[in-house]
């Protein structure tokens, strides 16, 4: 009797979820991004929402939730209801944060469920014209090293992706410099713009203006190979340390136990979207490199990138 009960109870659970997956969605859905706005982030998520507001017939909402080096936007995304209607941007610092022992209200193993794997994104070493007057990464390492409380840096906090590609930079490179954190990709980039502090590692969409306007000077990319979207800007690999080669994601999540049919479809109407000339045209200036695929790749790739940041980052972490 008491597992006839239980069967009845889980077939009724799994036609609630099925006929809810199949009226969803009907009502508008929250995008949370962990960052400030006006990043690459912020950008991707905005462009995305756009074309998902077309296909899914429903508003997207993207709240920007930024602070603890991602830790409260992602705490968010994995305590909202697990319905379809929040759906998060998660990146690196997953396994950052896990490998650094940062305390979360959340397990980045288990409390989510992935959905779609975004983009590749390369990282662009900028810094301060007047503060950095050096044309070449070989100068200004040069100098780092004579000097070794002249370098200061922007991160977007402990065990944010840019200060970790920064700390192993300084690693092979052999330099000093003062990491200085901040909550958001702008109040950083405006500091440096601003020669509060002299460099930083950024997304290319947000740097590439102030490039072009000379208030910053592009010295590297942090990817093994130049950049479609900055061409003259040489790769750290090149400019003498051939093993460095540090790129971070973007990928999208949702709270564990949402409904897979749910999965499917944000699945689906993304790799539709990657495909469309004017979403593409609307990515570029990020600099990213789109990825796409299944649910299960994103989730196999979170897997192995948990691994690789505990290979990286084993020095680091001790040192914590």
């Amino acid at each position: 009797m008491k597992i006839a009960k239980y069967l009845l109870a889980l077939s009724l659970a799994l036609c609630a979820t099925v006929a809810h997956a199949d009226t969803w969605p009907s009502k508008p859905i929250r995008w949370i991004v962990p960052y400030t706005a006006g990043g690459g982030t912020d950008l991707m998520a905005r462009v995305l929402a756009s074309h998902l507001e077309k296909t899914l017939g429903q508003r997207i909402v993207v709240e920007n939730r930024p602070g603890g080096s991602t830790v409260t936007g992602t705490a968010v995304l994995a305590q909202a209801e697990p319905d379809g209607y929040t759906i998060g941007m998660v990146f690196d610092s997953l396994a950052i944060n896990s490998v650094l022992g940062v305390a979360t209200p959340y397990d980045p193993g288990k409390d989510f469920a992935p959905i779609i794997n975004l983009a590749y994104v390369p990282l662009i070493f900028i810094a301060n014209t007047k503060e950095v007057p050096m044309k070449t990464l070989p100068e200004v390492v040069a100098y780092a090293k004579s000097h070794p409380d002249w370098l200061t840096f922007g991160t977007l906090g402990p065990g944010s992706p840019h200060e970790i590609g920064f700390d192993w930079f300084k690693s092979v490179a052999g330099i000093k410099a003062v990491a200085v954190p901040y909550k958001g990709v702008n109040p950083a980039m405006q500091d440096t713009i601003a020669g509060q502090i002299k460099a930083m590692f950024l997304g290319v969409a947000v740097a590439d203006q102030y490039i072009r306007e000379g208030k910053l000077r592009a010295l590297a990319v942090t990817s093994a190979k130049r950049l479609e979207s900055a061409p003259d800007v040489p790769t750290i690999a090149e400019q003498g340390y051939p093993d460095y080669n540090f790129v971070t994601f973007y990928g999208l999540a949702a709270p564990k136990n949402t409904p897979q049919p749910i999965i499917d479809r944000l699945n689906k109407e993304i790799n539709s979207a990657f495909q469309d000339p004017e979403v593409r045209k609307r990515l570029e200036p990020i600099g990213a490199i789109l990825a796409g695929g299944t649910s299960k790749e994103f989730s196999d790739y979170l897997a192995a990138n948990m691994i690789k940041f505990r290979k990286i980052m084993a020095p680091t972490a001790q040192a914590k």
